[in-house]
């Protein structure tokens, strides 16, 4: 996705209809809401059949058509946020929308990740913490006439506390 050129600038267009605006609103909401309550049901409901992911920023790769599926799995994973020792609170802060086309919707989201991680999964003595602040790009996008969430790509300004800590990794 990259941004609609009007009159030969790369100004974005920020013409996405009130309805959408409520319903996208909702589905940033659910996203980051589903995360922290580990509610993978709720997560798998809202994403697209295929999504962009991009952690070239976080030192990772980029997918560009990674399966919900394999989505789901690497996000439940056991060494990221599937491990049950770590809760989380991805706070958003300022949006805005910029419209691609009637189907397709980027949006740029402040966001506070705070991750705790505890020595057992009965979450009773914190073992680290770290948070990370950050801009994100979510993409969405509408099937069969449903906005959907299609895809991130984090854009970490720093880290702090014990963040490098917080995941096992994804092998």
């Amino acid at each position: 996705m990259s941004p609609a050129v009007k009159n030969n600038t790369a100004e974005p267009n920020l013409d996405v209809s009130f309805q959408d605006y409520l319903v996208l609103s909702k589905l940033v909401f659910d996203w980051a809401d589903s995360y922290d309550a580990k509610d993978w049901d709720r997560l798998r409901s809202i994403i697209a059949p295929t999504l962009t992911v991009d952690y070239t920023k976080i030192g990772l790769k980029r997918w560009d058509n990674m399966a919900a599926d394999e989505y789901m799995a690497m996000v439940t994973h056991p060494g990221f946020l599937g491990d049950k020792t770590i809760k989380t609170q991805h706070l958003l802060g300022q949006t805005w929308w910029e419209k691609i086309s009637d189907t397709e919707v980027i949006g740029h989201h402040q966001l506070r990740a705070a991750h705790q991680v505890y020595e057992t999964v009965d979450l009773e003595t914190v073992k680290l913490r770290g948070h990370s602040h950050a801009t994100n790009e979510h993409y969405y996008r509408k099937v069969n006439g449903v906005w959907k969430f299609a895809g991130l790509k984090p854009n970490v300004r720093w880290n702090e506390l014990q963040f490098e800590e917080v995941f096992k990794g994804l092998d």
